[in-house]
């Protein structure tokens, strides 16, 4: 007869699934529980084990449904589910979802994701393993302030931002401070210090930030790069589902029709999810940005996130460093022999 267990005090909820002692493996690692829970604000799935407790969490508010996340995971354990049009015909981003007999908590998905809507834990602890072991890497948000050359007061920053990662608040200086910093001060008014406070954690780098700042004080650079198109005898006639949800504001409309701005765009495919005419859209991923990685692992997913020249520019950049840093490594061996 199989035997299950759970653990003592758990309910028996129809959300907990209990696996039988013939998983296998050894007793540290046999689990003793797997459990989902959706709430509707974030989505929540977990594996526990004699030794550890794995959780994953799906943040509903930022995961905006793109398709990152889905095409890099090695398990194939993500799921993006249609979600219907409200009342008032305006298209919904799919709902992610996780297949708990799949998960294995590496959180590869947490470390690509463009909008930081996914955490793993282990123990309760923020952990990112893939990382950890040098398996993949993180996308580099790369994103500069010069705060001191705010214009007095703007907050334009903040209010552009799509995403609202962003607050600005202004503190007391001295005149001498502001003097000596070249803080910008209005006409009678006290001089102020302005702080641009940015979440980089749930900041898609798409730019919108760096556009609107009258004072020309932001800098940033995607993470990814690519192209967008939309082919618009392709597109059925009033549509504009795309445009309901886009994320960072990468498309407009103009009589009727919709068209994209590719210096917004971070190419995270959620309007091409929801399209009814997949053929309508053409988002193409060329390049990323991302931390240092050795394994091989992140060449697969790289090719399923862009193309196989993508793989080819990045293998053919990191054999020209190698051979400069070899170059560099040399030279200096070749001065230190001669002062010697």
């Amino acid at each position: 007869m199989t035997k299950y267990i759970k653990l003592k005090g758990e309910s028996d909820s129809p959300k907990i699934c209990f696996l039988p002692l013939s998983w296998g493996g050894d007793v540290g690692s046999l689990p003793l529980k797997l459990y989902k829970n959706d709430d509707g604000r974030q989505l929540s799935v977990g594996r526990v084990l004699y030794a550890k407790r794995y959780s994953l969490t799906v943040d509903r508010k930022l995961c905006k449904g793109c398709d990152v996340c889905k095409t890099v995971c090695p398990r194939e354990a993500i799921i993006l589910k249609p979600v219907p049009k409200d009342d008032k015909g305006k298209a919904k981003s799919p709902l992610m979802d996780i297949d708990i007999d799949r998960c294995d908590y590496h959180a590869i998905c947490a470390s690509i994701c463009p909008y930081g809507a996914i955490t793993v834990a282990v123990n309760d602890e923020g952990r990112l393993p893939a990382v950890e072991k040098d398996a993949y890497p993180q996308l580099v948000r790369e994103i500069e302030v010069n705060s001191d050359g705010c214009d007095p007061g703007c907050k334009v920053c903040e209010e552009k931002c799509p995403l609202k990662v962003i607050a600005v608040h202004f503190v007391p200086v001295s005149a001498e401070e502001a003097a000596k910093k070249s803080i910008k001060v209005a006409p009678g008014a006290e001089p102020t210090r302005t702080v641009v406070d940015i979440d980089k954690a749930h900041c898609a780098c798409c730019k919108v930030c760096e556009a609107a700042c009258p004072a020309h004080v932001i800098k940033v650079e995607k993470f990814i790069n690519g192209s967008i198109r939309i082919n618009q005898d392709k597109c059925p006639e009033g549509c504009h589902d795309c445009l309901d949800l886009c994320p960072v504001n990468a498309l407009y409309q103009e009589n009727g029709k919709v068209y994209p701005n590719n210096e917004y765009c971070i190419y995270c495919k959620a309007c091409v999810n929801v399209c009814p005419k997949p053929e309508a859209l053409e988002v193409t991923r060329t390049s990323i940005r991302h931390t240092d990685v050795k394994s091989g692992a992140w060449n697969k997913s790289l090719e399923k996130l862009t193309t196989v020249d993508g793989v080819r520019r990045e293998l053919t950049a990191k054999r020209m460093s190698k051979a400069r840093e070899a170059i560099s490594n040399l030279q200096r061996q070749q001065k230190e022999e001669k002062i010697a």
